[in-house]
């Protein structure tokens, strides 16, 4: 055999394969393994767990955006999900040497609220009502954590069948807020 027929077919080979690090800087705009994982960090770190209520990661929030985002964003919004994303990835390495996940909570924090004031500075300066990254991880992190069964029955008070209209409920400040099916 030649070796040329082996070499072809190896110079053929992408580096990411070969070289997993040399990957690094990549964007990565699929809901793979490791941007669910990365998406469940991110949403327990908006919504973290409590002594008296599970966090975002319970609710598999990376699961619900990998059916949500390409099911309900239009191709722009979808853009900015994915910017956003890598943006996180970047910050993180960039300030802290590491993967988002392999952060300290504050670290993460930290990154996020970045992400946080650079979209107000952007919201203040734009008259085009452009979206915005963190907005848009915000709202889907609460909206997947509360539609979710952990966030509907553990960080609300849940009524799995109501019983009918009652339209003076007794509250007690501090009571959770209620969700029904």
């Amino acid at each position: 055999m030649s070796s040329v027929a082996i070499l072809v077919p190896a110079a053929l080979v992408s580096t990411e394969v070969l070289l997993p690090s040399c990957n690094r800087g990549v964007e990565d705009n699929s809901f793979s393994q490791e941007n669910i994982d990365l998406l469940d960090e991110i949403g327990e770190t908006i919504i973290p767990a409590t002594a008296t209520s599970p966090g975002a990661k319970a609710s598999r929030i990376g699961d619900f955006m990998k059916v949500y985002v390409p099911d309900c964003y239009t191709g722009q919004q979808q853009k900015v999900f994915w910017q956003g994303i890598n943006k996180v990835k970047k910050l993180s390495n960039d300030k802290y040497g590491k993967e988002f996940p392999k952060l300290a909570v504050s670290q993460k924090q930290a990154v996020l609220r970045s992400l946080e004031n650079e979209s107000k500075d952007k919201a203040a300066n734009d008259n085009n009502g452009t979206q915005q990254f963190y907005p848009m991880i915000k709202g889907l992190v609460a909206f997947g954590f509360f539609s979710s069964k952990p966030g509907a029955t553990k960080a609300l008070r849940y009524e799995q069948t109501p019983d009918g209209y009652v339209a003076d409920v007794p509250y007690k400040k501090g009571d959770k807020a209620w969700a029904t099916t």
